[in-house]
Order: structure tokens, then C-alpha cells, then sequence
């Protein structure tokens, strides 16, 4: 959200001038929204269960501007034209099809679609996604200042099975540069969370670990402090791995990940991929890539006094809980201001 405020702070390029003038054009739909920004909007992954209620997101708009400012979000369908009962419209590609199954279902609404903002008005928006049946979703969308800024958005989603759903962060840990010679190994914490409705556990297959290290003269290159464990729904934990390289080069290792739940093993594959580098400390440390750039993302939010303070998620559910049993979240509180201080109380 903090890079869409920046970018609707930026002058019009051509591309967006030229979608603004899209009336006295010949350019096709896809030709005019190829230079527009586009936007990911994730809504995560969701148990399906009954009676379950949607995702939602709150935004905040804001006129910052001095002038009256007129908005819409616009779905793909806003543009078509009903046509007769003997029309005959063809056969729609495979995205078209998905596209109006996700339209007709409503698996993406805006509560709230278009308004208009008096300089220093602000509105909230909801934008929800309503987990109706186990898949992936999408959905291409605009949000269009009249006259003004015009920004491509896609929603995401995913319902997931009424099972046990693992979650790693990231698709491939790349540990920051070790010196090689170090007496103990160093240690990195890698989240694991459970995004299903029922407890799991996890075995981590440490074969091709055990390979690896074997065939470098039996040196602990790699570990797993913790290579089992159990996770209740929507709890969070960690897998510690520990990295001590034997020689300056790059070391990669792919860990299957094998899960179960109360129904037996859940047959989605799951694969804990870890890269580390080694290096001589005489040498300069080579770049290091952030370990941990995927904490949660803040929900920026301008008050009338300007200061700006935000929360890494919206809602927090904490799932069923038994009787005198405690359970935890663990929530981001940002500063966004980049000189002022922040103090808060809840």
C-alpha cells in the first residue's frame, strides 16, 4: 500500500496519459494497459470450511490533492454490453472462462466502488475475497482517478482444503555469507506456520543432508536442530538450521518436508530449499542478501494529525481454543514517519 501511495504521488507517464485518451486511440485493451503499474494485492490462503467469512481488507482513501477528486474501481465486466437472448457470443479462452466464473461467483468484492473526495475528505473501501471453493483465484482490476492516475491491480487468493496446510515464507532461504574456519555454526530460524483447520506434523527428510556432509570429509556443513515437530491450526513456529561452510564456495540443499494430519499424510509436496555461501575472512564479505525482507507487509494509514503509524495485519484470529488454554499472535507495529518518534498504548 505505502508503494501505491508513491506512485499515485507521481506526475502521469505517456503510457497513462495515452489509457486516459483510450477514445481516440486504435490500441487494443492489452497494447493500452501494458505500461500501467501494476499491483499484487494477496489475500493469502484460506481453509475452506463452512460458513466461513471472507478475507477482508479495509483501505482508507484519501484527497491529499487540492482539488475535487473523483475515483472508481473498475472490474473487467463494467465495459460489457447485454446482448440479445439469440446473440451468439463464441467460445471465451481459458482466462476469459476463469475470469467470469470468479465474476458470476463473487469471489472478489469492493464494497464501495466509485465516490468522489473533497481536498482533505477521506472514505474507507472493503475489498473482500470469499473462500467458496478449493482453488487458486485472480482477478485483473483498475483503479482509476478520473483525469488522474490509473493503477492495473491483481487480487489473490487461495482456498485451501479443509486439512492441514503448511506454510514456509519464502520459496528459497539464501543465508547471509559465513567465513569459513568458525568454531560454532551459525544459526538461522526459518518460520513455519499451519494455515489449515487441523493440527499437523512435520518430518523433515534429512538424507540428502547427511549425503552432503558425508561427502565433505563427515564436517557438519549443515543441520537441523529441530527436524520434526507438531503445529496446531494457525500456530507458528520455527525450524533452526545451522550453517558452518568448510570451504569458500556455495552450498545448496533441497529438504523434502513430509506433513500428516489426522486423516494421514497430506499429499501437496513441500520442500525446505536452503543456499549458503562460504568465503575466506581475509577476503571482502561478498553481498548479502536480506534474510529476512519478507516480514509481514504494514496496512499504512494517514490520521487528520499526519502522523503515520501502521499494523502488519488487519484482523487477528486466533481459531478455535480450548478452555484455559492460551493462544498467541504476534503482530508488527510500524513507524512510518522518517523522523518522528512514535508512542502508542493499547
Amino acid at each position: 500500500m505505502t508503494k501505491m501511495n508513491k506512485e499515485l504521488l507521481l506526475p502521469l507517464n505517456s503510457h497513462e496519459i495515452l489509457f486516459n485518451n483510450s477514445d481516440k486511440t486504435t490500441g487494443t485493451n492489452e497494447e493500452l494497459q501494458e505500461g500501467l503499474t501494476k499491483f499484487n494485492w494477496d489475500f493469502g490462503k484460506i481453509p475452506s470450511k463452512n460458513g466461513s467469512r471472507p478475507r477482508k481488507v479495509r483501505l482508507t482513501l484519501k484527497n491529499v490533492g487540492g482539488v475535487q477528486a473523483d475515483w472508481c474501481f473498475k472490474m473487467p465486466n463494467d465495459s460489457e454490453i447485454e446482448m440479445e437472448k439469440w446473440a451468439d457470443p463464441g467460445e471465451p479462452n481459458e482466462e476469459k472462462a476463469f475470469e467470469k466464473e470468479i465474476l458470476d461467483k463473487k469471489i472478489f468484492t469492493i464494497e464501495t466502488r466509485k465516490g468522489s473526495l473533497a481536498p482533505g475528505e477521506q472514505m474507507d473501501v472493503s475489498v473482500c475475497y470469499y473462500p467458496k471453493e478449493v482453488k487458486k483465484h485472480h482477478l485483473n482490476i483498475f483503479f482509476q482517478i478520473i483525469n488522474g492516475k490509473p493503477l492495473s491491480i491483481t487480487f489473490k487468493g487461495e482456498t485451501l482444503h479443509r486439512r492441514a496446510q503448511l506454510s514456509l515464507l519464502k520459496h528459497t532461504y539464501v543465508m547471509p555469507p559465513v567465513p569459513i574456519g568458525l568454531e560454532w555454526a551459525v544459526t538461522y530460524p526459518v518460520e513455519v506456520k499451519n494455515l489449515g483447520i487441523t493440527k499437523l506434523k512435520y518430518q523433515i527428510d534429512t538424507a540428502k543432508l547427511e549425503e552432503l556432509n558425508k561427502n565433505n570429509f563427515d564436517f557438519r556443513i549443515f543441520e537441523i536442530q529441530n527436524p520434526e515437530g507438531t503445529l496446531k491450526t494457525n500456530d507458528t513456529s520455527h525450524i533452526y538450521t545451522m550453517f558452518r561452510p568448510l570451504e569458500a564456495k556455495e552450498y545448496s540443499l533441497d529438504l523434502p518436508i513430509k506433513v500428516s494430519d489426522i486423516e494421514g499424510p497430506v499429499k501437496e509436496q513441500f520442500v525446505l530449499r536452503l543456499r549458503g555461501l562460504g568465503y575466506h575472512s581475509e577476503q571482502k564479505k561478498p553481498k548479502e542478501l536480506q534474510f529476512y525482507e519478507d516480514l509481514p507487509l504494514c496496512r499504512a494509514n494517514l490520521n487528520e494529525n499526519g502522523s503515520m503509524a501502521a499494523f502488519s495485519t488487519e484482523s487477528i484470529d486466533f481459531g478455535e481454543i480450548a478452555a484455559n488454554e492460551p493462544s498467541r499472535r504476534f503482530v508488527i507495529l510500524y513507524n512510518l514517519h522518517d523522523t518522528q518518534k512514535l508512542k502508542f498504548d493499547f
